[in-house]
């Protein structure tokens, strides 16, 4: 489950950081020799168009302590007179005395904003206090002070409230808490907001398997390429279909853009067979659909290998 940050934003320093490094997104060409080389190279994928936004804390109090529970997708808001002005996603994070100096130089303390979070997907909002604090459960009259991250069932809450994750970046798990998300799935027997949170798991897991940190990816089907959150991890065996073992396999999954490719080859009017796509000849059917589909067909399918076979196999057989 994402988490919730909070950071206060009204004060001066805050206001230069947002305006320096949040609205106007800094060149990755221009911070690369601050950080290392790994970091680059993951920020390069998370950023294909070299410019992110970045945001720091320092060292005081127990800042560190926070800073370390951050992952990706976890959700800041920007707050300032009154009311949460902005949200962004967490996508990075990594310490850097030396890039903080660069970026924001040093406080009144002698403090700089070293321990780092990088952000994407910034919308604007117009979230009073009182809202918040009712979603948070804390008193109306709460004012939001200093940097923190709320606690999971907190986190939840607001994450309802204000419909705030991101489809994009997306908590990462292990492959034995995937395993035990699919289980529990399995039973069936949890209420539908565990449900929706399990599902969301899985997902993460499985969209980290096809993405890695990439905002970029190719279409498995027609070979364009999109932001992520315009493809969708699509099941080759549908999962209901699927055993508790196959749910299990990542093999089972493949990236399939939203534009058409992943609605036509879910509802059998293409498949794969021999590793290139077909048409199926499926009715009802119009001049667009059938144009989209001559557009696809002997189109190479990059996800087709002997450990996937099988699913593309029921896939044909299926739809046949």
């Amino acid at each position: 489950m994402s988490k919730i940050i909070l950071q206060p934003s009204g004060n001066k320093h805050a206001k230069e950081h947002y305006s320096d490094t949040i609205l106007n997104p800094v060149s990755l060409d221009r911070i690369e020799q601050y950080i290392d080389e790994i970091d680059f190279e993951n920020l390069t994928q998370i950023y294909p168009a070299g410019k992110a936004m970045v945001w720091g804390v320092t060292p005081s109090g127990n800042n560190i302590t926070k800073w370390n529970k951050i992952e990706s997708g976890d959700i800041t808001l920007f707050s300032k007179e009154g009311a949460i002005f902005s949200s962004g996603v967490t996508t990075y994070k990594l310490h850097s005395k030396s890039l903080a100096e660069y970026l924001w130089k040093f406080d009144s303390k002698g403090q700089t904003w070293e321990y780092i979070y990088f952000i994407e997907e910034v919308k604007k909002h117009n979230i009073p206090y009182l809202d918040f604090n009712r979603a948070v459960g804390y008193a109306e009259n709460n004012i939001i002070q200093g940097f923190n991250v709320l606690k999971p069932k907190q986190s939840s809450s607001v994450l309802k409230a204000f419909d705030l994750e991101s489809d994009v970046f997306i908590e990462t798990i292990s492959q034995e808490e995937y395993i035990d998300t699919v289980d529990k799935l399995n039973d069936l027997e949890e209420t539908e907001s565990e449900v929706t949170s399990l599902r969301r798991l899985e997902q993460g897991y499985l969209k980290k398997h096809l993405f890695g940190n990439k905002t970029i990816a190719s279409c498995a089907c027609c070979h364009n390429n999109y932001p992520v959150s315009y493809i969708v991890t699509a099941h080759i065996k549908k999962r209901a279909f699927c055993n508790s073992q196959e749910k299990r396999d990542k093999n089972v999954v493949m990236p399939m853009c939203k534009f058409g490719c992943d609605e036509l080859f879910e509802k059998g009017y293409i498949s794969v067979k021999n590793g290139k796509f077909v048409s199926l000849k499926k009715r009802p059917t119009s001049p667009v659909i059938e144009r989209y589909i001559s557009n696809l067909k002997n189109n190479t399918c990059d996800y087709y290998a002997n450990d996937s076979s099988l699913y593309f196999d029921w896939h044909l057989n299926h739809h046949s």
